[in-house]
């Protein structure tokens, strides 16, 4: 009210400029005065929290039907592998599931290619419980529930492809296979690869891509919109796929007092038995649960275990034999072993691009009984999340706490993208532990704020992105008053 006054005032003391022009800045000048005392109202009623299901940058994205799929957005380009199109529209928050669209509108598209939805963070051979012994596999599946959202109007389809690399951090690439799925109808159905995708020897880890296509083999002048949810892998031939997902991973660390360990079960399973050896050291010759083991759950309808028999400083191995009411899969043997060794490489961070050289701090948190032997940093960056001309350097590689630096000195280019960063801790006794940190780099602080799950921002009034409301905001509207947004409005 007290800003109302102002306005009043001014107008009874005859403060305005007269004629046409001064007509305009007197309403740029009342614009200007109204909108501090709504933009003010607004920030301080500013306090509901943002949706985080469009944290796509390392975060883990929930779909419809519950699943959970850790994500890793590619923030240099939108695309991978060179291709064109990157998404026009992505709505992360409509309905718990992506939208993807790209228009294939234009004359410097080059032929083919397609742009990507999203990808999947690189996940170890471990992690989906594949023992590298078992390699290759030549009848993995993917398959999403998919939906046209322009039915007979859009691209020839949807895309699903499996990455293979031959290390943990996804940067040696083994193999790369697309499949094109031809999506009909605007329901939400379960659509799989034609074909299987063949895992080869020496990988070590895979990626999960989901694409729209913009003209399969050729540039396609409509727009293409699709809807993806619920990504499910396993074995391509009905009822062939074992357990998979253990946790602890394989070659994995189980940090006691945790005693729960916990697996997948194929779709349409009846229930499993779980065998379980436990011995001093790592075996040096090939091992069998089922025969050397103790049978410690028959018959479960669930997918973990508390195992109260769990002693530090043991190696156990496991199998998750899963019964499909006419067949019985028998499982991989997994292996994993206990510790009290624990670390914690720190939450994701989410900061703003200041001018290179950039300072990121590594704070991991470190616990056992045992003395730490060694720590060990390693830059796992995905090459296309980061400007290739930033040079990341790890400055104390080898201490529990670090400083990185980015740095980039070429014109136009930034140090902005999402970086990754393990911390490999081993003890005296040789246990070791794993853990990674997610940093984002945003060249604004409206762009950090909104990637940020945790944060409270709402961007009302913040009209420049540095996550303040004030008289810069009110400059840029003042600058555009009365402007023509749209040549829609038929103005000059």
């Amino acid at each position: 009210m007290e800003k109302m006054f102002v306005v009043v005032s001014l107008m009874m003391k005859g403060k305005w400029s007269k004629g046409v022009t001064g007509m305009k800045t007197n309403i740029a000048v009342l614009a200007f005065l109204i909108c501090i005392v709504m933009v003010t109202t607004a920030v301080k009623a500013a306090d509901v929290n943002l949706p985080t299901n469009g944290d796509f940058s390392g975060g883990t994205w929930i779909g419809r039907g519950g699943h959970v799929m850790p994500l890793l957005w590619d923030n240099a380009n939108n695309r991978l592998d060179g291709g064109w199109g990157a998404p026009a529209t992505e709505d992360y928050n409509t309905g718990g599931y992506v939208v993807a669209e790209v228009n294939g509108l234009g004359t410097t598209l080059p032929p083919g290619g397609y742009a990507v939805v999203f990808q999947a963070s690189t996940m170890s051979l471990a992690a989906v419980g594949i023992p590298e012994t078992a390699l290759p596999v030549s009848d993995f599946a993917l398959s999403a529930d998919i939906n046209d959202l322009i039915p007979g109007g859009g691209g020839p389809g949807a895309i699903l492809k499996l990455e293979s690399y031959s290390d943990l951090g996804g940067t040696t690439l083994i193999t790369a296979v697309e499949q094109q799925i031809t999506v009909s109808g605007s329901t939400w159905a379960n659509y799989r690869a034609p074909s299987p995708f063949e895992i080869p020897l020496t990988t070590k880890s895979l990626k999960f891509v989901f694409g729209v296509s913009t003209g399969w083999g050729g540039p396609n002048t409509k727009i293409s919109r699709f809807g993806f949810d619920n990504l499910r892998v396993g074995f391509y031939y009905p009822d062939t796929t074992p357990a998979l997902f253990p946790v602890p991973i394989i070659g994995g660390a189980q940090n006691l007092p945790n005693k729960v360990i916990s697996w997948t079960n194929p779709p349409r399973a009846v229930n499993a038995d779980v065998y379980m050896m436990d011995l001093p050291s790592p075996a040096d010759y090939g091992v069998n649960p089922r025969t050397e083991g103790t049978l410690i759950a028959h018959d479960t309808n669930a997918q973990s275990l508390t195992v109260s028999s769990l002693r530090v400083n043991r190696y156990y191995y496991w199998i998750v034999d899963v019964n499909m009411g006419s067949s019985v899969i028998g499982g991989f043997i997994w292996d994993f072993h206990t510790t009290n060794l624990n670390v914690e490489a720190g939450p994701a961070q989410y900061l703003v691009r200041t001018a290179s050289p950039k300072t990121l701090k590594l704070n991991a948190t470190v616990t056992s009984d045992n003395a730490i032997a060694t720590y060990a940093w390693t830059d796992i960056t995905l090459a296309a999340n980061k400007d290739p001309y930033t040079t990341v350097t790890i400055v104390s590689p080898t201490t529990e706490d670090t400083n990185v630096t980015l740095t980039n000195t070429e014109p136009n280019h930034t140090v902005d993208g999402w970086y990754q960063f393990t911390l490999t801790v081993t003890d005296v006794k040789g246990n070791i532990a794993v853990d990674t940190v997610n940093v984002g780099v945003f060249s604004t602080c409206a762009a950090a704020a909104i990637a940020d799950p945790t944060d409270t921002y709402t961007g009302a009034g913040d009209l420049n992105g540095d996550c303040k409301v004030d008289l810069y905001d009110f400059a840029v509207i003042a600058n555009n008053w009365l402007a023509c947004d749209s040549l829609k409005r038929s103005c000059p």
